[in-house]
């Protein structure tokens, strides 16, 4: 867990509201309308991987996080809990830059048929559907034959050739973990997105990842093209049931209401009395170029000769 911002309490000794958020994503916004709307309460970012963001909310030690969904639930218990969903991302497929499929603008799962995939562990793409109507798991079996990458043992072929102790040609063990999936997947299954990024540059592979993360690992030598019909990511909020004060009130920041909203939390603005309505009135025309009573002037004339 990165702490990215002091622990320290309000100048109410109110204390700090704690916001988790996975690699990606860029909160810097609502973390300026926050500080701008309560001083009193300071916002704490914690960088977490997604794999870590339910545990964080169950256990309490961040307050709401801005995360992948439904990834996150999938990794660890958040206990009783809500979620919003945010925004969609791009998927984008990245391969190295004298790839062949750098070509087209834009790339359609069935370009990818031919390619060699790297899938990390931390799975920054799911929602793939198998030719059965049912969406693939993100997480390989526990009885697919042992650590990442291996193959489980399969049966002697008994038309194989007839030597003892060859294996016949058969599909990959974690096969069902893949159905949906664009090209072969490589048996090593990398830790992290990051590690799959080196496994890209060094020509082992390419890549499915949310457009966010290939920008957040660029590389001189990678590239990237949107992927139009492989399945989007969510970016949603997910925090403890119930919805505290704080809570709501980002959640009213992240959706636009206004600090005068009737449920928003922040001290509505004082109302402005007539004078100074007038005069911030006549302050917008005249930077506009407007000076009342001008165009009502008559223009200078030639005056007529008296007889």
């Amino acid at each position: 867990m990165v702490v990215t911002t002091p622990d320290r309490a309000g100048v109410s000794g109110s204390p700090a509201f704690r916001l988790a958020y996975v690699p990606g994503v860029t909160p810097g916004k609502w973390v300026r309308i926050w500080e701008e709307r309560r001083p009193d309460a300071p916002l704490e970012l914690v960088a977490l991987e997604v794999a870590e963001c339910a545990d964080a909310i169950g256990q309490g030690s961040v307050q709401m996080a801005i995360t992948r969904l439904p990834d996150a639930l999938r990794h660890g218990e958040a206990g009783p809990h809500h979620t919003i969903e945010l925004y969609e991302e791009t998927t984008v497929v990245v391969v190295p830059k004298d790839h062949v499929l750098t070509a087209g603008d834009e790339l359609t799962l069935a370009d990818l048929a031919d390619e060699q995939f790297l899938w990390p562990l931390d799975e920054p793409v799911s929602g793939f559907v198998d030719p059965a109507g049912r969406v693939a798991p993100t997480e390989r079996s526990e009885d697919a034959g042992g650590s990442a990458g291996r193959v489980a043992p399969t049966e002697r072929s008994e038309d194989a050739g007839g030597s003892a102790g060859r294996v016949a040609p058969t599909e990959r063990s974690e096969d069902a973990a893949y159905r949906g999936r664009p090209g072969t997947a490589i048996d090593h299954r990398p830790e992290t997105t990051g590690d799959a990024i080196e496994l890209v540059a060094a020509g082992i592979g390419v890549l499915l990842v949310p457009q966010s993360l290939a920008r957040l690992h660029h590389r001189k030598d990678l590239v990237y093209r949107p992927v139009s019909d492989a399945p989007t990511g969510t970016v949603g909020l997910l925090w403890p049931d119930p919805t505290t004060e704080l809570a709501d009130e980002f959640i009213g920041i992240v959706r636009g209401r206004k600090a005068t909203s009737s449920r928003g939390q922040s001290e509505p603005a004082p109302k402005r009395s007539a004078r100074e309505k007038a005069a911030a009135k006549r302050a917008a025309r005249e930077s506009a170029g407007k000076i009342p009573g001008k165009s009502a002037r008559k223009k200078p004339g030639v005056r007529p000769k008296r007889r």
